[in-house]
């Protein structure tokens, strides 16, 4: 009896070679492959090349990377949801959620787009080279880039650029925020003491504005910068205080206030106290010495918003149990500063500033409805920003511009923690007003209006139409279109209050018909 052939595998990224004492062996061993079920062509391997380590990370054709193989290798742990298929991926104070068809990837408070989206293929998610790129690189600090002719990524470890700080204090009752402006997003430590509050930015390198500042605050008594950290002095000892990440720009913010005070053991707790009334201020854009636009039929914005805004403080109180207060009653000039600070200081639930809206192209129609951000949402809204920040030299109100201390004093977060109702607020208005200027809907927009910063409640600008429009300067004008716009603006804030107050809601006022007056929409969005 011969002996028995001895076999000898031999395997790499593509191939299984068998070697034996006979040729036929050879051929079978060419032929398993295809006799054995379910079994495909090995799988390809890429590497990853991190401190000193290679690690393998499988290939979907030529360019798909295995999410959980790159991420492994960067140090990331990986957890699975069975019913979802998405990766959780965990690391350095990061998390990174992705699953299959993800192109927008949620990375801890942000998101950031990849070239295409993640697929699934045999249960292992794959994504495009861009995600290790942008996406894993950046938290764990890594640097280099793939080479496709050799399946190699060979990384370093990143210089972190210096984390330039801007600082800001401003008292919000019940808190005091402040506002830390990061030149980059990067991760930080918290940590609360009874006498103040540190953050820390591991492995970064601090360019503080300065090394200490007192502030004459309620709760804040001084902030000041050692090495990699912040300190917050606390007025008082006891307060409480947290942190939050927020983006466009990127910054971090402290509130710092008093715990809500327990109630005494075995104390009776009173019936809740009925709610406060609503309390809307509705700010007539411009007045006085400025104008506002003028239409080529002569109407003064000024004069349109005034009207308006009577209106609306007539048309509110029927759909919503609620007080109007408007900023100016009468042909008056009021800074932009003041119209915000009279709605903080009549503690208001909404603040609403009405205006028309002007273009270079005379075709230009329809309603606007705006919200705060630091950046306009397109170039058109860049433009009305910048017109309605201006004003006449005199009246009492220096020129802004996006540029200048709108850069961060917006950001003071006495806005932006109602950014979300804000657009909501917005949403509802627009799509009231889309009914009654039967236009295409523009969208809710974001610009940086001075007008609303500082507001400390939800708080829209809206351009009712277009009073460089002849044909809209005549709506504008016209009592019917006043009130129709009046009345679409008081249901969708019975409509926004629906969800949040639904007690308040009254009768909902009946949808006007369109005005007569209204131009036949332009084939193109201006």
């Amino acid at each position: 009896m011969g002996s028995r052939p001895r076999f000898e595998f031999f395997a790499n990224a593509s191939t299984i070679l068998l070697r034996s004492g006979g040729a036929a062996v050879l051929a079978a061993a060419l032929l398993l492959p295809l006799l054995l079920p379910g079994r495909a062509i090995a799988q390809e391997f890429a590497s990853i090349v991190w401190k000193g380590e290679s690690h393998p990370v499988a290939l979907s054709g030529a360019s798909a990377f295995s999410v959980p193989d790159a991420a492994r290798a960067l140090g990331f742990s990986v957890s699975r949801d069975d019913t979802t298929g998405v990766l959780t991926l965990s690391g350095k104070g990061h998390r990174v959620v992705v699953g299959a068809g993800t192109s927008e990837v949620p990375v801890d408070a942000r998101v950031i787009s990849i070239s295409r989206a993640v697929s699934s293929e045999g249960g292992t998610l794959f994504a495009p080279a861009d995600f290790v790129e942008k996406v894993l690189m950046p938290l764990v600090g890594a640097t280099g880039s793939y080479v496709a002719g050799k399946r190699l990524w060979a990384l370093g470890e990143a210089t972190p650029s210096p984390l330039s700080l801007q600082v800001a204090v401003v008292h919000v009752p019940p808190t005091t925020q402040v506002v830390l402006r990061q030149s980059v997003s990067a991760r930080f430590v918290p940590s609360l003491t009874e006498t103040g509050f540190t953050i820390r930015w591991p492995d970064q390198r601090l360019v503080p504005p300065f090394a200490e500042r007192l502030y004459q605050d309620p709760f804040v008594a001084a902030v000041r910068f050692s090495a990699d950290s912040a300190a917050i002095e606390f007025r008082e000892p006891g307060l409480t205080a947290r942190a939050y990440p927020l983006t466009g720009p990127d910054r971090l913010v402290i509130e710092v206030g008093r715990a809500a005070a327990a109630p005494p053991v075995g104390e009776v707790t009173p019936p809740p106290s009925a709610p406060p009334p609503i309390l809307i201020v509705v700010d007539p854009g411009h007045g006085g010495a400025e104008t506002g636009a003028i239409g080529p039929g002569g109407l003064n914005e000024k004069d349109f918003t005034l009207q308006l805004a009577r209106r609306l403080a007539s048309a509110i109180p029927r759909a919503l149990a609620s007080r109007v207060v408007l900023t100016r009653d009468s042909d008056s000039a009021i800074s932009l500063d003041d119209r915000t600070a009279v709605a903080n200081h009549e503690k208001a639930s909404l603040f609403l500033s009405l205006h028309a809206n002007s273009s270079r192209s005379a075709g230009a129609h329809g309603s606007e409805t705006y919200y705060l951000s630091l950046e306009a949402s397109d170039k058109l809204g860049e433009e009305v920003a910048r017109r309605e920040n201006q004003v006449l030299q005199g009246s009492g109100v220096a020129d802004v511009s996006p540029g200048s201390d709108l850069d961060f004093i917006l950001w003071d977060l006495a806005q932006s923690a109602h950014l979300k109702e804000s657009s909501e607020l917005a949403e509802a208005i627009q799509e009231e007003l889309n009914i009654v200027s039967r236009t295409e809907n523009r969208g809710i927009k974001q610009a940086p209006f001075r007008v609303l910063v500082g507001a400390t409640m939800p708080a829209v600008l809206v351009e009712a139409a277009f009073i460089s429009n002849a044909e809209e300067e005549k709506k504008l004008n016209s009592a019917v279109f006043q009130q129709s716009v009046a009345e679409a603006i008081a249901r969708a804030l019975a409509r926004f209050y629906s969800r949040r107050t639904p007690e308040a809601v009254r009768i909902a006022l009946p949808t006007p018909t369109p005005t007569s007056l209204a131009p036949t929409p332009s084939p193109r969005r201006p």
